[in-house]
């Protein structure tokens, strides 16, 4: 028990110091546990009984998601007010980012807090979740304040998000990029007319898109800028880079060499990532699933329909159309690979009204989803596209497909050798 538990026993004497002995603490933790005390509430049970403070000193490098009640000491990086609705009730948060010579996390204070930005701070009574697979700390009401004179202590300063490990849902992005592309258009919002700039960022990692919802002269194509404090959503199945009032962009003389043409990616790596644009993957189609072929499409929503009824508009007049979904493994994953109706006539050689034929001839719908299933099933593929990674899977729609021709005799060689042969 002394092994699994010494951990937690540091823990609690960090939090109490001399009040106890490393026997009494282990002798204490060893009865609560026995009854199924869970450890977090156990150490909270003994820290209160020797007269400790609920709070558990830590670094933010030694922060777990498990932890409920946490003192930390960190200088404020970061801190933005946001105007929130929560169970219909409009409430004023602070988002930003905390750090001390240990790591770096984001913060909600649920409450207007008083923390500015550039001092240090000791946080008592901080909560810690997990949010997006990312631990953030949390600050309620009982979070006790108390600022720091000597801020030369925590020597930290804002790190760089890379465009490859932005995630969905994440606030205070700090991220310096190149302006692909930049393009201004007009959009209804709840205000009226809006003129927003849309378009596409880079960096040495990835590309993701972008919209700023303020008009600034430094998004140019091809300027390189440094972002701060901007956000992220998901804008069809790719975390995009937003943009408001509260997002400072400045020009930048950093060299940064950007991701420009499409990069090959195996689909491991993809796999880590919650979306991408414009990468390259090759694979062999290892199944071809149903729903591929000639299917139905409601005319105002494009839904896939069933007997000419649409869930949404009821019965309509259905609009045909055909496209491959299956399934592509490159040996290291595999995810879903939806090719449309332009590119199944590319790779199939023949489109809508030769497959509306062959469906009449055979009297079956199912025939060109064969007639695919035959053609694609084993065959090596290269696609370019963007993929998503939500709740139905990585899913990679193509932009365009074709069939490599490359030299297997030394792509055999080069297995060979990996392998040691």
């Amino acid at each position: 028990m002394d092994d699994i538990y010494a951990p937690h026993i540091a823990e609690i004497k960090k939090a109490l110091g001399d009040s106890a002995s490393e026997e009494a603490i282990l002798a204490d933790l060893g009865k609560l546990v026995k009854y199924r005390v869970p450890v977090a509430e156990a150490k909270r049970s003994i820290i209160k009984k020797y007269g400790g403070t609920d709070s558990v000193k830590k670094t933010l490098s030694e922060i777990t998601a498990e932890d409920r009640d946490v003192e930390i000491t960190v200088k404020v990086l970061e801190v933005t007010k946001r105007n929130v609705d929560i169970r219909g009730v409009s409430r004023t948060i602070l988002t930003g980012i905390v750090a001390d010579n240990t790591a770096q996390l984001p913060f909600t204070a649920w409450s207007e807090l008083d923390l500015t930005k550039g001092e240090v701070v000791n946080l008592r009574g901080a909560y810690v979740r997990s949010w997006q697979n990312q631990i953030q700390i949390n600050l309620g009401g009982r979070c006790d304040i108390t600022k720091q004179d000597d801020a030369a202590g925590i020597e930290a300063e804002i790190m760089l998000t890379k465009l490859a490990d932005v995630k969905e849902h994440a606030n205070n992005l700090h991220i310096l990029s190149v302006v692909l592309e930049a393009n201004e258009q007009t959009v209804y919002t709840k205000e009226g007319d809006k003129t927003i700039t849309s378009g596409i960022l880079a960096d040495d990692t990835a590309k993701l898109p972008f919209t700023s919802w303020v008009q600034n002269p430094n998004l140019t194509k091809d300027a390189t800028i440094y972002i701060e404090n901007a956000y992220a959503k998901v804008f069809r199945g790719v975390p995009a880079i937003n943009i408001n009032e509260q997002t400072t962009i400045s020009p930048s003389e950093k060299i940064v060499t950007p991701v420009v043409k499409a990069n090959q990616q195996s689909v491991y790596d993809l796999l880590k990532q919650e979306g991408a644009i414009d990468i390259i993957i090759k694979g062999n189609i290892v199944c071809v699933r149903p729903g591929s072929g000639l299917i139905m499409r409601c005319p105002e929503c494009k839904r896939v329909m069933q007997q000419n009824i649409c869930r949404v508009h009821g019965p309509v007049v259905p609009v045909p159309d055909v496209r491959v979904k299956s399934v592509i493994d490159d040996g290291t994953g595999s995810l879903t690979l939806v090719l449309d109706a332009r590119l199944t006539e590319e790779l199939l050689g023949y489109g809508i009204e030769e497959a509306k034929k062959m469906t009449t001839d055979a009297i079956s719908s199912e025939v060109v989803e064969g007639n695919i299933r035959e053609q694609f099933v084993g065959k090596m593929v290269a696609v370019n596209g963007n993929m998503s990674n939500g709740e139905y899977g990585a899913i990679l729609l193509a932009e365009s497909a074709w069939f490599p021709v490359d030299d297997l005799k030394e792509e055999a060689i080069a297995l060979l050798k990996e392998r040691g042969v």
